[in-house]
């Protein structure tokens, strides 16, 4: 067995046979030639060093009597300098410019050993005025921390019941308030939070509820819990309120609110699991998980279009808003289909938009005026999956999907549009980027807006808005630049194209038939770079990559971060050749402990940190490169939807002239029955006749104007 060395520790095994060794010894000096072994006790009164028998010593550590440990260190082992209180670093340099020459090679061994060592400690203190006390307290503490000067640094991680909250005394604490100085009456000074926590705690606990405010509940509080009396007023009794200084202040009952909220209980207790689950939560997931490609699973919903329409038989006639359905493929972000109606939200409204989604959007671009090729909008797949919002999709008339087209039909939960986070950003992109633009739009943004009713201005008809949305919507799938939704088999390929379009067309080249899965490795070690990173509602963040760890996660840290709406930084370790891991400090095991990659950025786990930001250049430079290439083509879409607008305006305004406000806005709920009426019998019309011959000529006169080439529908009809 190896001899034991300075700085050493070894104690007493439980339950072995009395040793003499009643707690943790440091080893501080050693002669094998002498059989002298030199050791401290480490414990809380440190007590003088103390001479031992090398021999036996290392027979009782041969006969398991004796073991070698490891002491956990104190914090600051885990924290640069800089990040020390001052006041802890001023104590430490004081303690070690008072010991600097007892422990210079001068003086070693003499002062371990009994015989010695008081006469240097008493020539010391003589030396700078001091009691012996003053010299052998520091000096002992620093041959107890394994001879380190940041051994002296203060224990103040020590003071405390661990893992208890201080009590707080009685002293009403803080500055004093204005009508304490101006009256200059110390009755006046209001109590302390300790005397009067109880109550407050029962008024948190009654009238802090759901859309109670917190003065709204403190108020209360100071009515139930604090008043000074009653009045009788009739048969009714009056409560007396308290003065400003009989009553706890607002920021009083905030800071018990947010001791009682340390651990987002009160939070929890307050909120539905629903509504925590949508706002609170932490947000460690992506949608992109287990979607191996394209097609793999696309997310489809509805909503009603904040913008008001006209009728195509008589631009006087306002029929509403109308209703928008937006099928998104999770993978690349790409609009493969939608519809724009008056059906819906409805099984009737969701088929013709999944129909468009299967099929060629050549000849449905073509029936609205707009031509483009197969290959500026090649969506006609069926997907894997279709994630739905329970709703219309959990009608038996659904279940058509399952059984003749194959397609795993799943519904999110209720109230959880998050699940579904690729269309519901849709939603916000059409409605802020385009609809809220338009004439007709509920646009609050403006003031003129909120001074005059926007139903006045609408003048688009649904085939116009169509013909604007299909424009939009490739605009969309060929510009919209996201570098963080590249996969991570693009970038090894140096692809950086992260469009819709190019990460659709690379995955059906590439991933139609399965998914990628990457291993996981987890690797430790004692001597890592430090960094500051910071603890978000969606992970740790540092460097552009998201971790987690199983204790983030079951203290809520990412739901803290969330619910508060404040980020907090704390140190780490990591090493930039594996970005797969960094290292956080546990705080009761004293032990750093690895974060993982989370999953939506597992396209980094082995890209070193220069490669990430030599990338990050690289994918600015494209987006201007995209851009440029585009421009001409967004010019042109932009300039065609403007001259819809403009037509749209100039059609609108010959129709309502003569026409009062009244009249304008008169017989919504009739127009958009005609219309809807209307639009069905002419899809009826349109399915009869592709399985008859062509009719004869006759005198019959259409109710729908032709403002079309063909029906928006004839690709669906047809298949």
């Amino acid at each position: 067995m190896d001899l034991l060395q300075p700085v050493e520790v070894f104690e007493q095994m439980p339950g072995a046979v009395d040793s003499g060794f009643l707690c943790p010894q440091r080893v501080l000096w050693v002669e094998p030639d002498e059989d002298l072994l030199v050791t401290i006790g480490i414990q809380e009164d440190l007590k003088k060093p103390e001479i031992h028998h090398l021999k036996e010593v290392m027979a009782l550590l041969r006969d398991g009597i004796l073991q070698r440990v490891e002491v956990k260190l104190r914090p600051y082992v885990f924290q640069a300098e800089e990040s020390i209180p001052k006041k802890s670093l001023s104590i430490r340099d004081r303690a070690w410019s008072i010991i600097k020459p007892l422990v210079q090679d001068d003086n070693i061994p003499e002062i371990y050993m009994p015989a010695t060592r008081g006469r240097l400690i008493s020539a010391r203190a003589k030396e700078l005025g001091l009691y012996p006390k003053q010299v052998h307290r520091p000096l002992y503490r620093y041959f107890a921390s394994g001879s380190c000067i940041d051994g002296l640094i203060a224990c103040y991680d020590l003071c405390g019941p661990a893992g208890q909250p201080q009590q707080a005394g009685t002293r009403k604490r803080g500055p004093r308030p204005d009508r304490v100085k101006l009256n200059n009456d110390i009755a006046l000074l209001g109590p302390s939070t300790a005397d009067v926590k109880g109550k407050i705690v029962k008024g948190i606990n009654e009238f802090l509820k759901p859309g109670i405010t917190k003065k709204k509940a403190w108020e209360e509080t100071k009515k139930v819990y604090f008043k000074t009396g009653q009045i009788e007023c009739g048969e009714l009794l009056v409560p007396i309120p308290p003065q400003a200084h009989e009553a706890p202040s607002l920021f009083q009952f905030k800071q018990v609110v947010k001791e009682m909220d340390h651990d987002l209980s009160l939070t929890k207790r307050n909120t539905s699991t629903t509504t925590w689950n949508l706002e609170n939560r932490g947000v460690l997931g992506s949608s992109r998980d287990r979607v191996f490609g394209p097609a793999a699973r696309f997310e489809v919903d509805a909503t009603v279009v904040d913008v008001y329409l006209v009728s195509v038989f008589n631009r006087a006639w306002l029929i509403g808003r109308p209703v928008l359905y937006v099928i998104v493929d999770v993978f690349s972000r790409m609009v493969v289909g939608f519809y724009l109606g008056l059906e819906g939200p409805s099984w009737e409204g969701a088929r013709i938009a999944l129909c468009n989604a299967f099929t060629s959007k050549v000849d449905f671009c073509r029936q609205f005026g707009v031509e483009i090729t197969e290959e500026m909008w090649p969506c006609h797949h069926l997907p894997h999956k279709l994630l739905c919002d329970n709703g219309e999709m959990k009608s038996l008339a659904s279940d058509a999907l399952t059984g003749r087209l194959g397609i795993i039909v799943q519904n999110a939960a209720v109230r959880r549009p998050d699940w579904k986070p690729n269309v519901e950003q849709q939603f916000n992109l059409i409605n802020n980027h385009t609809i809220h633009f338009e004439p007709g739009a509920l646009n609050r943004r403006l003031d003129e807006m909120k001074r005059r009713n926007c139903q006045l201005d609408a003048c688009l008809t649904i085939p116009e808005l169509t013909q604007i949305l299909i424009r939009k919507l490739i605009k969309y799938n060929w510009t919209s630049y996201r570098a963080d939704a590249l996969p991570e088999a693009m970038l090894g390929e140096n692809l950086t194209n992260a469009t819709p379009i190019s990460i659709w067309n690379w995955g059906l080249e590439h991933l139609t038939g399965g998914a990628k899965s990457v291993g996981k490795q987890k690797v430790w070690t004692k001597l890592l770079p430090e960094a500051m990173a910071s603890i978000r509602r969606d992970g740790i963040y540092f460097q552009g990559r998201r971790y987690a760890c199983p204790r983030a996660i079951n203290e809520e840290w990412f739901a803290r971060a969330r619910t508060k709406g404040k980020t907090a930084s704390i140190e780490i370790r990591h090493l930039s050749y594996l970005p797969t891991f960094i290292w956080i400090l546990n705080p009761n095991s004293r032990q750093w402990e690895p974060c993982e990659l989370l999953d939506r950025d597992k396209k980094y786990q082995f890209a070193r940190l220069e490669e990430l930001l030599d990338m990050a250049k690289l994918l600015g430079l494209e987006a201007d490169h995209q851009a440029v290439e585009v421009s001409q083509t967004c010019a042109k879409l932009d300039t065609e939807c403007d001259a819809i607008t403009e037509a749209a305006k100039k059609l609108a305004k010959e129709a309502k002239r003569g026409l009062s406000k009244t009249e304008r806005k008169a017989n919504v709920h009739l127009n958009r029955a005609f219309e809807k009426s209307a639009e069905r019998v002419e899809h009826a019309r349109d399915a009869v006749q592709s399985y008859c011959a062509p009719p004869a000529q006759d005198n019959v006169v259409k109710l729908r104007p032709n403002t079309r080439k063909s029906n928006p529908l004839d690709d669906v009809w047809d298949t």
